[in-house]
């Protein structure tokens, strides 16, 4: 108990201080972990795309952070779905959830048991708590999820929101792509068309999508149909 009201009052104390962004984040990150049994702790700041820029992490590899950037954001179905619910939720991702996400990133990293918080009013420049515990651990509880929603809920009222990238217009290999995108085409018959590689297609989708406030390719196919016609 003292320990708990020790770790409450260090994470009261960061969530008021006068420290960069980055670093409160950060720092609020490793009380949390110590607080709620965490293994693995990430941030996002919402940008136009959704909750995906200006990253920081303990105790995952930034060689996962950037393959999720690049690769696994594009086949992630499961952050959209607790972005949406704008609150702290509980998840131990199975069989719905994307396979490849699943296997290949959440539990090639350790990351079996999730506990994400999403403020009620997201938007860009919002902050968003991730936590998540191993396979040898157990699922987060209901009073794991009231403390994260508390301690979230708490940095809305004091942190002003960060400025994720600004947008801009789509370069003319982002809009070549967008028009492919709209035209049904897969990622396979866009890099064979335009003669690049998967990285490079998942990088300039990543940039289309930020530019243009675009959440998936759907939605950026329609985009590039408003401003074409």
């Amino acid at each position: 108990m003292a320990q708990t009201r020790a770790l409450t009052c260090e994470a009261i104390d960061i969530a008021l201080s006068d420290a960069p962004a980055k670093e409160k984040r950060l720092r609020l990150g490793g009380v949390l972990c110590r607080m709620l049994g965490a293994d693995i702790f990430v941030s996002y700041v919402c940008d136009s795309s959704g909750p995906y820029a200006d990253p920081i992490q303990i105790n995952l590899s930034d060689d996962m952070l950037r393959a999720y950037d690049r690769r696994f954001r594009h086949v992630d179905d499961l952050t959209p779905k607790l972005f949406a619910r704008r609150r702290t939720s509980t998840v131990t991702p199975a069989g719905r959830a994307s396979e490849e996400f699943v296997h290949d990133f959440l539990h090639r990293s350790d990351m079996y048991h999730g506990m994400n918080y999403f403020p009620a009013a997201a938007a860009p420049g919002s902050v968003d708590l991730r936590l998540w515990r191993g396979r040898g651990s157990a699922s987060f509880t209901a009073e794991d999820a009231r403390v994260l929603q508390s301690f979230g809920d708490l940095i809305v009222r004091l942190w002003p929101r960060e400025n994720p990238a600004e947008r801009g217009p789509l370069t003319p290999r982002e809009t070549q792509i967008a028009e492919l995108v709209a035209a049904g085409q897969s990622d396979k018959e866009i890099i064979s068309a335009l003669d690049i590689s998967l990285p490079t297609l998942r990088t300039h989708l990543r940039h289309a999508f930020a530019k243009t406030g675009a959440p998936n390719r759907a939605a950026l196919a329609a985009h590039y149909l408003r401003q074409r016609y």
